[in-house]
């Protein structure tokens, strides 16, 4: 299975809980469509059911997530990543910081996360249940490839626009899972 994702806005190096969890809520609408469109459609009910053994939706301090790359499915995934940024190409980031700590923040922003990071936005996540994600742990990550280039349209000197083309992989097939992961 393969789709994108996309994200535009500030992407910090070494960012706070909060930070992450903008990155986070711009991404759980596209993630909670991707459940509602094939192939995932067919599986939803299965897959989100709160009594299935064992379970793909995590409870984390009292909020319910949904990840798509799970150890439970056996999932892992390949993400080619664009960032476009308001540098010119070569230029050392005087704006928001190195490309290896605004990856991190990325990779944080896509996994669910740990019981710290949802403390300072715990009310942010009413109605919001399951929160859709795409990582249970970004260790499901097995490549990454990176570009970047110059943003042409930006206002703001921290804002970027990453294009996230995820390529989701089986590590072993299910019945449930061949259409999606084969």
């Amino acid at each position: 299975m393969e789709f994108y994702l996309k994200y535009d806005g500030p992407l910090k190096s070494n960012a706070g809980a909060e930070d992450k969890h903008e990155i986070r809520q711009y991404i759980h609408p596209q993630m909670k469509k991707l459940w509602d469109i094939q192939p995932l459609k067919d599986s939803k009910n299965d897959f989100l059911n709160p009594e299935r053994n064992p379970p793909v939706l995590q409870t984390i301090g009292g909020v319910i997530f949904a990840p798509l790359v799970s150890s439970v499915l056996k999932f892992i995934c390949e993400l080619d990543i664009t960032i476009l940024w308001p540098e010119e190409q070569g230029v050392v980031s005087a704006h928001g910081g190195d490309i290896d700590n605004r990856l991190k923040t990325l990779f944080d922003a896509l996994q669910c996360p740990d019981i710290n990071q949802i403390k300072p936005v715990k009310g942010s996540f009413a109605g919001k249940q399951p929160f859709f994600c795409l990582l249970e742990n970004d260790k499901l990550i097995t490549s990454v490839n990176i570009k970047t280039h110059t943003l042409l349209l930006s206002e703001n000197k921290t804002d970027v626009s990453v294009l996230i083309h995820v390529m989701v992989k089986a590590t072993e097939l299910y019945i449930n899972t061949v259409g999606i992961a084969g």
